[in-house]
């Protein structure tokens, strides 16, 4: 669906007479001057972009082959004399290659330059390396040995094959060759062709017993196969750069063609020529270098072309037709460019001198505002509308075909018309709505001269071109076309550089966009009217490289640009690039949709944001999106079509119904694009709400109506599985509206709405929508009232209406929630539809009408396991049914409803709670049953679940109120199991409270529990009631002894602390060792490899998806906590050792800094100022503490790395990924993701200063 677009044609004289041959210096640093040496029939020049052409050699003989060598930088010159000459263009210096005594007549070098052939006077083939030593030499017309050669088993005859076009007739005639009567008379030229790769060449050669044919060798010069016979073949030969065919000219009696042939030498295919080659015989024939043109040199009496052929989906395009009618000046020779990223530039030299530069490239021809894609073929232009049909090429939808001889070149495409600008160099416009051509006009004289470049029309059906001129273009802009004249130039605009591509601007402006090739500059240019004239407005952009393809979009009026895809694939918006190795762009609606090698991409224009990605076929590229539609149309690497609606344009297309409010049309796309109808509404929720009358009365199917409610989720997918076309910041929602709860807000809006209609032919179009909104809400009863309603009007209607809602609801929770309703009509009329049978249901029916009322809803209530309800109509039957309702609270744990609905019942409220007591201490809820318990007038059963849970305030209370056992023996009883809980505190005010005033108990207790600030006030208050001296008996000493205990624990801590930080210095430090030494100290046994972790972002490369799926799936917690324990192991040699130690250091650091070992040391030495004597104890257990908390708070960094903490997340994706930081970031993934980070210490004013 490519067509080739001619980017510049740049012309410029040299000079230089009779040129036969033209070398290219691959010079990449030289691109504003490039150096080319142009080889005549005993002379080198050198050319540049400002110089004169200068002779850098002249020889005595006749050259007849030249090749630059680039590691040499020197040119290869072979003489028909047999002398090889390298030339050095620098020095000027000569020197022999070689020398053949018989004399040469070609010479080629293979594409690598480690190979030179060359084809001796004598027809001799020599194959020689690079520095001339011979590898082989045979006869050119050599016989391949006999086991080479064909072997005819008898498959397919003739008479049985279809021979298409040609018809029956083509049977009969003989295939057999006819030699050639006399060989002297054909051309004796002979031929080279190199595969691209340099394995193998093919030399064309006229053999005295089967006259043109070629033989193919490999780079050692041995003969590998020969062509099959033949008749007609002719002298060019050209081998295609990928290596499937060898091109060579073939005529027939009744066709001309170029013979694709394969390797072996076997007839592969054929391109069919729409000239006779006998009147217009081929003079040249060559490959573009990356394989995708096929050029063909032809001359005639009157007139010399050049052909360009490309191929697709098995078809043969003539793209273009270069014509040179210059009979005193013809055609010398034509040559492909083969430096890297130029292999679409032809240049072509005249015999005068004059030289031609074409660059092309391959480009989409579609019409604007339309889905036409125009494919030139020849004198045929192939037309296809994808929003009608999608036709396979080479099929179109339409042809339009010129007179013969015309050749269409080039097309220009507005909304009115096409241009069609032929090889003749004439101009024919199409109205694509009558299919006729109905203006045509000839070049003017000054354009009949010049190949038009950047064939362009813009949205007003202004033709625009250039064309190049040395170091200057010209933009043109042509005349309004009359019928019968000639077309000439307008305005024009003279521009330094050579333009590389044009595109016309926004809608709203006559301005123009052109990209100069030298300096890659975007220039803004203006048509300006009465008079029209072309203006250099500014310069827009400045791009890095040039760009092949330029298109400008407007999306309203917030958001346009410049779209440029430059020859190295870099697609950019502006200055902002977008993504590199882009195959392909295209603009759709408010989106770039571009191509990778196999993913489609799609950027939202108004922020540039990529918002959604898909695969394709592996090298798709994208011809054309639908105008007003949601597809878009791909072409696949061998041609044929596939047409898509990705989800991103279809929900653009539905957005672009909904916001006018087409809602019927919008269903429409969204039923048939199979996207969630949640979308009608999330939209816009808004304005959904606002005319949620039209969208009930446009959806005039009841169906749509009821797919919809169906379908409706309680998620906002505006925001969720279609949030690539919509913005969180723009969405508008009414009051009280939350996604939450839109299933219920939308149900019930329609179901206000469809309830309220009066008319007959509303009311049954509502009826099963709001069946739908009742089941949707969850209220299927009043769906069943409503049916039972139409039951007693219309019992046919009824029946249809309970169908339906069968659909929807499961006829056994349907016969459920009938049997709800306690209506037994209602359950039989539901019944009858289900499957069940009425020897199990009316029996079950029978039995529940002899019960009384309550107990009859409560059995029903039962049925349904609606407890609660049964509780209630239970409650209702009264006081002989207490033991029942016991039972069923009991086993449906319905204690706390059945508290308030026997709240007035004060006796069985009783009975209840002490069951609800019971329930809550079988379940380890004994704060909660002694609650219970109490209410339930069980004291001793309260006190006891009570004393379990040490309340013990709430213990001295019940014991109070019970009077059974003293308060005194009661508090005794709770002071052991409270300092066994550490609550020392409140064992002390409970001992103090029953102690006698004298006594030393709660110093005892305050004593074991190292609340030695309370313990010196307790002992200050028995001291001064006349007891002993206890701060110097009792508190001193073990103050001492806990503080000396204190140290000790302080010191091994720090000394644990200091030995787990050594140990992962020294792991460390081996480890980088290891890497720097090659060897994989992160390499651990196959025993430990299930410790990785699930998680892990690493996956080996070696192991496909499937392989890996084999492995083990399953672990128990057992065996996982056996892994863990085997990662944690902190003994020496553990190949997890490092992972271990982190784990242990964050857990040391945690517990040396926690806030209540700071507020420990802190009362501790404030115990100890307040003796008076020990000061210095204090002093040195601050010191101590203070020490170890700095040494650890300055070991975090050191312990705590970057890598460790993810700090080279940066290096682990990509092309450039750092295999070693992979690796390291796999085995931190195995420690816990809290701890991969330093610990947080919060440090309080823990110190007291007057001990600094």
């Amino acid at each position: 669906m490519r067509n080739l677009k001619l980017q510049y044609c740049k012309e410029k004289k040299t000079g230089i007479q009779n040129p036969k041959q033209l070398l290219l210096q691959p010079d990449i640093d030289r691109k504003d001057n490039e150096i080319s040496y142009i080889i005549t029939e005993n002379k080198v020049f050198t050319v540049d972009e400002t110089n004169e052409p200068k002779i850098i050699a002249e020889l005595p003989a006749e050259i007849v082959s030249a090749e630059f060598l680039q590691l040499e930088n020197a040119i290869c010159v072979a003489t028909a004399a047999g002398e090889v000459l390298l030339i050095n263009p620098d020095t000027l210096a000569t020197s022999e290659g070689t020398f053949c005594d018989v004399g040469i007549e070609c010479m080629a070098w293979s594409p690598n330059q480690e190979v030179v052939v060359f084809i001796t006077k004598a027809k001799n083939v020599v194959v020689m390396t690079c520095t001339y030593d011979v590898l082989g030499e045979q006869p050119l017309d050599a016989q391949l040995a006999s086991e080479q050669q064909f072997v005819n088993v008898g498959w397919g005859k003739k008479e049985t094959q279809f021979h298409g076009n040609a018809g029956k007739q083509a049977a009969k005639q003989s295939a057999e060759f006819q030699p050639p009567t006399d060989v002297q008379q054909l051309p004796q030229d002979v031929h080279i062709a190199w595969r691209g790769d340099g394995a193998y060449f093919a030399v064309s050669y006229v053999a005295s017993q089967v006259g043109r044919t070629f033989s193919v060798y490999d780079s050692e010069g041995k003969l590998q196969h020969t062509a099959e016979k033949w008749n007609g073949m002719q002298t060019p030969l050209a081998w295609r750069p990928s290596g499937n065919w060898i091109a060579q000219p073939q005529v027939f009696a009744n066709k001309s063609t170029v013979a694709l042939f394969e390797k072996n030498g076997l007839r592969h295919r054929e391109v069919v020529l729409p000239f006779d080659l006998n009147v217009e015989p081929i003079v040249q024939l060559r490959w573009s270098n990356d394989s995708d043109i096929l050029a063909l040199h032809t001359a005639t009496a009157d007139a010399q072309r050049i052909y360009l052929y490309t191929i697709n989906n098995y078809h043969w395009y003539l793209k273009q037709v270069l014509v040179y009618k210059e009979l005193e000046n013809p055609l010398a020779f034509f040559h492909w460019d083969s430096r890297l990223g130029a292999e679409h530039v032809l240049h072509v030299l005249l015999e005068s001198g004059q030289r031609y530069t074409h660059r092309w490239h391959f480009a989409i021809d579609c019409q604007p505002g339309t889905a036409i894609v125009y494919v030139i073929d020849g004198q045929r232009l192939l037309l296809t509308d994808y929003n009608k049909a999608v036709v396979p090429p080479p099929m179109c939808w339409r042809t339009i075909a010129l007179s013969a001889g015309q050749y269409i070149n080039a097309v220009g495409c507005c909304k009115s018309h096409i241009a069609i600008y032929t090889s003749e160099r004439a101009i024919h416009l199409y109205n694509s709505d009558k299919h006729s051509i109905y203006n045509s006009a000839k070049p003017h004289v000054e354009l009949s001269q010049i190949q038009l470049a950047n064939f362009c029309c813009d949205k007003l059906g202004n033709l625009y071109a250039t064309h190049t001129l040395a170091n200057h273009t010209r933009l043109m802009l042509f005349s309004t076309f009359v019928v019968g004249e000639d077309y000439h130039i307008e305005c024009s605009l003279r521009i330094t550089g050579t333009i590389n591509a044009l595109t016309e601007g926004p809608v709203s402006s006559n301005f123009i966009y052109v990209q100069t090739l030298s300096n890659r500059q975007v220039y803004e240019i203006a048509l300006e009217r009465n008079p029209n004239q072309l203006k250099l407005k500014r310069t827009y952009l400045q791009l890095q490289q040039s760009a092949d393809q330029m298109q400008f979009y407007s999306c309203g009026k917030t958001s346009e640009g410049l779209i440029t895809l430059r020859s190295q694939h870099l697609l950019q918006i502006d200055e902002q690039r977008m993504a590199e190795d882009v195959t392909s762009f295209c603009v759709v609606g408010n989106y770039l949709a571009y191509t990778q090698l196999n993913a489609l991409h799609f950027v939202r224009l108004l922020d540039r944001r990529v918002v959604d990605t898909r695969t394709i076929e592996r090298g798709a590229k994208l011809v054309t999106g639908g105008a007003g539609d949601a597809r878009l149309v791909l072409q696949l690497p061998r041609g044929n079509l596939e047409m898509i609606c990705p989800r991103v344009l279809v929900l653009q297309h539905i957005g672009d119904r909904l916001r006018p409010h087409y809602f019927e049309a919008a269903m429409r796309i969204v039923r048939k694009q199979r996207i969630n109808l949640n979308i009608i509404c999330d939209h816009d929720v808004q304005q959904f709400v606002e005319f949620i009358d039209w969208f009930i009365e446009e959806i005039h199917d009841s169906q749509w109506l009821c797919l919809f409610l169906s379908e409706l989720q309680n998620e906002d997918y505006a925001l969720g599985m279609y949030a690539s076309n919509y913005d969180a910041a723009k969405q508008h929602f009414p009051l009280n509206y939350s996604a939450d709860r839109k299933v219920e807000f939308i149900c019930q809006l329609m179901l206000g709405r469809m309830e309220k209609a009066e008319e007959p032919k509303l009311i049954a179009r509502y009826r099963l929508p709001i069946i739908t909104a009742y089941v949707k809400l969850g209220k299927l009863e009043q769906a069943l009232q409503l049916i039972w309603q139409h039951k007693q009007k219309d019992s046919t209607l009824a029946d249809q209406l309970l169908k339906y809602l069968l659909y929807l609801v499961d006829v056994n929770d349907l016969y459920n929630v009938a049997l709800g309703t306690y209506d037994f009509g209602l359950v039989l009329f539901v019944a009858q539809k289900s499957q069940k049978d009425p020897k199990e249901f009316l029996p079950y029916l029978n039995e529940l009408k002899s019960l009384p009322l309550d107990y009859r809803k409560f059995k029903i209530d039962e049925h349904l396991k609606r407890y609660e309800r049964a509780l209630t109509h239970l409650a209702a039957c009264g006081e002989e049914h207490y033991d029942l309702a016991l039972e069923f609270i009991d086993q449906h744990k319905l204690y706390s409803r059945a508290l308030i609905i026997y709240q007035s019942q004060s006796v069985f409220h009783k009975r209840i709670c002490v069951a609800f007591a019971d329930h809550l201490r079988a379940n380890a809820q004994l704060e909660a049953a002694s609650l219970m318990y109490e209410r339930g007038d069980q004291l001793q059963q309260a006190l006891l679940s009570a004393r379990h849970t040490l309340d013990w305030q709430r213990v001295l209370l019940l014991a109070q109120r019970d009077g059974t056992v003293p308060l005194e023996e009661i508090a005794h009883s709770l002071v052991a199991p409270l300092q066994q809980q550490d609550r020392h505190l409140e064992a002390y005010e409970l001992i103090k409270r029953f102690s006698q005033p004298a006594s030393e108990e709660p110093l005892d207790v305050l004593i074991r529990g190292h609340l030695f600030g309370r313990a010196i006030y307790e002992a200050g208050l028995l001291t001064a009631a006349g007891a002993a001296d206890l701060l110097t008996e009792r508190v001193k000493p073990a103050l001492i002894a806990y503080v000396a205990q204190l140290e000790g624990s302080l010191c091994a801590d720090r000394k644990l602390f200091g030995e787990h930080k050594q140990r992962l210095l020294e792991i460390r430090k081996r480890q980088a060792a290891s890497a720097d030494g090659g060897n994989d100290e992160h390499d651990v046994d196959i025993d430990e490899v299930d410790l990785l972790s699930d998680t892990s972002s690493m996956q080996s490369s070696r192991h496909s998806g499937s392989s890996r799926g084999t492995g083990k799936t399953f672990r128990s917690s057992k065996n996982r906590r056996k892994h863990e324990r085997k990662l944690l192991s902190l003994k020496p040699g553990n190949p997890f050792e490092d992972i271990a130690l982190i784990d242990a250091l964050h857990n040391q650091i945690t517990k040396i800094g926690q806030l209540q070992q700071q507020q420990l040391v802190r009362d501790t030495c404030k115990a100890l100022l307040q003796l008076h004597t020990e000061d210095a104890q204090a002093a040195m257990l601050q010191r101590q503490y203070d020490s170890i908390l700095s040494e650890v708070q300055s070991s975090l960094d050191e312990i705590w790395i970057p890598e460790l903490m993810g700090g080279s997340a940066q290096h682990l994706t990509g092309p450039n990924v750092d295999y070693l930081a992979l690796r390291k970031e796999q085995r931190y993934a195995l420690i816990n993701p809290l701890k991969r980070f330093k610990p947080q210490l919060n440090i309080i004013d823990w110190k007291h200063g007057i001990l600094h």
